[in-house]
C-alpha cells in the first residue's frame, strides 16, 4: 500500500523523498505514513514492518507499540486538528531498517522558559523517546544523524513547526548523533543537561539496602512503623486501572507539582488508554498508599525489558507532615525487592533530593527541539535563548540567597526545612 497524499499543508512523502536521502545514503528508501487505520490493518506490509522492528530492538519502548500508538493518535488528534501522527519508514531494498513515529505537540513557551505572554507552539514528538532501529545500525552515529535529518525535513515540509526529542540520555548515540547536524537544523535545550538518577539493583536485589548506613536504615523503619496506618496497594491488572486513574486524579488535584505545574493527572482518555494498554501486556506496575479508603499519594510505573519506569508522582498536600512521599517509595522498593525485581529502576526526568539519595547511579538527560532554520524560527530561537539565559541568572541569584530552597519547600510540602 502507498502513503496517502498530504494535503496543502503535507506533501506526499514520495514528493520528499529525494530530499530526504543526502550522499552516502542513497541505497536507503524512505516512506512516510499517516497515522490512520486504512493504512495500518493487521496484514498490512507497513504495519508488519512496524511491528517486526519493534519485536527485534532490544531497546523499543512500549509507546513505540503499533497497537499502542493507533489508539492513542486519535485522541491527541483531537487537540490539534491541523496535524497529523505519521510513521516515518526507512527500508534498505525490502527490509525495514527503522522506524519513527511523529505524534502531535502542542507546547507552550512558558514550558521553554520564553518570558512574556504564552503561545503555544505546534509541532511533533518522537514517541518513545527514539527511533526503532535494526540491529545492524544500533550504534551508527551517521544512520542516526540521517534519520533526525530525513525526519525534520518532513516536519518543515508540513503544519509542524519543530520536532521534540524528550529526556534523551548523555551517552546514547541519539544525543551524540544531536552534534553533527548539519546548520540546517536549529537546536534548543529548555532543560539543558539534568541529573537523571537510576537503581541497579545488585544480583541479590536485597543487598540494595547495603549502600545505606545502619542510622538511615533504622530511619527507614521509623518512618514504616511511624505511617503502618497506610496501606500499599499494587496496581498491575486491567481491572484496576479505572479507579486507580480516579484515585490518582483526586490526589492530583491537590499535589505541589499541580500548584507549579498544572493538573498532572487528568483521568482522560487518553491516560486511560496508556494504562489499560500497559496492563494488557503485562507491564503496568502503579501504586497507590492509601489512608483506610482515602487515596494518600500515587506512582504511575511501568515495568518493561527489565526497566521499571517512574512515570508520574504526587502526594496529597495535607498528608505532608508524615512524609508520605518517602513512605511511598520505601514500601515501593520493597515491593520490588520481594517480587518480580527490575534490573533498573528509573526515576525520570526532573532532579530532587530524594532521588539522589536513593539512588545507586547518575547520569544525564536532556530534551531537545529541533527546528528548521528559517529566519522566522531563527527569531524564535534567540528569543528562547535570551530568556532562558535570564531565568538561569535569577535563579542562581536566588538560591545563593537562600529565597529559592525557601519558596520551593513552602510550596511542595507547606512548610520549610521539610522532606
Amino acid at each position: 500500500m502507498q502513503p496517502d497524499l498530504i494535503d496543502k499543508q503535507q506533501k506526499t512523502s514520495k514528493a520528499s523523498e529525494a530530499d530526504l536521502n543526502p550522499t552516502g545514503f542513497e541505497s536507503l528508501q524512505i516512506r512516510i505514513y499517516p497515522l490512520t487505520p486504512d493504512q495500518f490493518t493487521t496484514v498490512s506490509a507497513q504495519y508488519q514492518n512496524w511491528k517486526k522492528l519493534f519485536q527485534n530492538d532490544p531497546h523499543s519502548d512500549l509507546e513505540q507499540h503499533p497497537d499502542h500508538v493507533l489508539r492513542i493518535a486519535p485522541l491527541l488528534q483531537k487537540n490539534q486538528p491541523s496535524i497529523y501522527g505519521h510513521l516515518i519508514l526507512c527500508r534498505q531494498g525490502n527490509k525495514p531498517v527503522a522506524a519513527g513515529i511523529l505524534l502531535p505537540k502542542s507546547i507552550s513557551t512558558k514550558i521553554l522558559r520564553g518570558l512574556g505572554p504564552a503561545r503555544q507552539l505546534h509541532g511533533y514528538f518522537l514517541s518513545g523517546k527514539r527511533f526503532l532501529i535494526a540491529e545492524d545500525y544500533q550504534h551508527d552515529h551517521a544512520f542516526k544523524k540521517f534519520l533526525l535529518e530525513a525526519t525534520l525535513s518532513f516536519c518543515d515540509q508540513t503544519a509542524g513547526r519543530y520536532l521534540l526529542l524528550e529526556d534523551i540520555l548523555i551517552d546514547e548515540t541519539l544525543n551524540q548523533s544531536l552534534t553533527q547536524l548539519s546548520p540546517h537544523c536549529l537546536r534548543y535545550s529548555h532543560t539543558g543537561f539534568q541529573t537523571r538518577c537510576l537503581i541497579q539493583f545488585p544480583e541479590i536485589p536485597a543487598d540494595y539496602w547495603n549502600q545505606f548506613r545502619s542510622k538511615s536504615r533504622r530511619k527507614h523503619r521509623k518512618l514504616i512503623r511511624d505511617n503502618s496506618h497506610l496501606k500499599l496497594v499494587r496496581i498491575t491488572r486491567p481491572d484496576q486501572v479505572a479507579d486507580f486513574l480516579e484515585a490518582a486524579h483526586r490526589i492530583s488535584r491537590n499535589t505541589w507539582q499541580t500548584q507549579r505545574l498544572g493538573l498532572r493527572v487528568k483521568n482522560s482518555d487518553k491516560e486511560l488508554e496508556e494504562l489499560m494498554f500497559f496492563a494488557l501486556n503485562d507491564s503496568l506496575r502503579s501504586y497507590l498508599l492509601m489512608d483506610q479508603d482515602r487515596p494518600v499519594a500515587f506512582k504511575i510505573g511501568s515495568q518493561h525489558r527489565g526497566i521499571y519506569h517512574d512515570r508520574e508522582f504526587g502526594f496529597d498536600l495535607d498528608y505532608a507532615s508524615v512524609s508520605p512521599g518517602e513512605t511511598l517509595l520505601l514500601l515501593i522498593l520493597e515491593d520490588l525487592i520481594s517480587f518480580d525485581t527490575p534490573r533498573t529502576f528509573d526515576f525520570g526526568t526532573g532532579d530532587a533530593e530524594y532521588k539522589q539519595r536513593y539512588c545507586s547511579e547518575t547520569t544525564r538527560s536532556r530534551s531537545v527541539l529541533l527546528i528548521p532554520a528559517s529566519l522566522r524560527n531563527k527569531s524564535l530561537l534567540n528569543y528562547l535563548r535570551l530568556s532562558r539565559w535570564i531565568d538561569r541568572v535569577s535563579r542562581n541569584a536566588l538560591k545563593s540567597s537562600g529565597i529559592y530552597t525557601a519558596v520551593r519547600q513552602l510550596v511542595r510540602y507547606r512548610k520549610l526545612g521539610s522532606r
